[in-house]
């Protein structure tokens, strides 16, 4: 297992060097796009609203995957627990004020109550009682 996720971690990193060459933004800004990009597609996937915790905790398990390939060295500069807290709080910033505003600012609407349903042979009256008629 290690040795897949430590594959995987080389593939992540080869990738993701080639992809802010070729896009052209910071670190940074690859950071904070890519997080509301995972909370939007994971929103979409898991149908659920942007400000699910299941939402959330996608970005957050990804963005601890990246943080993993960089400790791992592979990443120029990225390989320090510093760079790491720092990608960390850019990357889950705008997922969780988008998580706290929504649930605050937009609550669920809670589901009717279920009436019991009225039999029409008036099995649920007792014996004692005449039916309407």
């Amino acid at each position: 297992m290690q040795d897949y996720l430590q594959q995987l971690a080389e593939y992540w990193i080869g990738y993701k060097m080639r992809l802010v060459e070729a896009v052209g933004l910071t670190n940074d800004a690859m950071h904070i796009h890519g997080s509301l990009l995972i909370l939007f597609c994971s929103a979409i996937i898991l149908r659920r609203r942007p400000d699910s915790v299941w939402c959330w905790l996608m970005v957050l398990v990804a963005e601890l995957f990246n943080e993993y390939a960089d400790l791992q060295g592979q990443a120029p500069g990225e390989a320090t627990i510093d760079a790491a807290m720092h990608d960390l709080y850019n990357t889950m910033f705008w997922p969780t004020i988008i998580l706290l505003l929504g649930r605050l600012l937009f609550p669920r609407a809670k589901a009717p109550e279920a009436k019991p349903e009225i039999s029409g042979d008036l099995a649920d009256q007792p014996l004692e009682q005449s039916a309407p008629v």
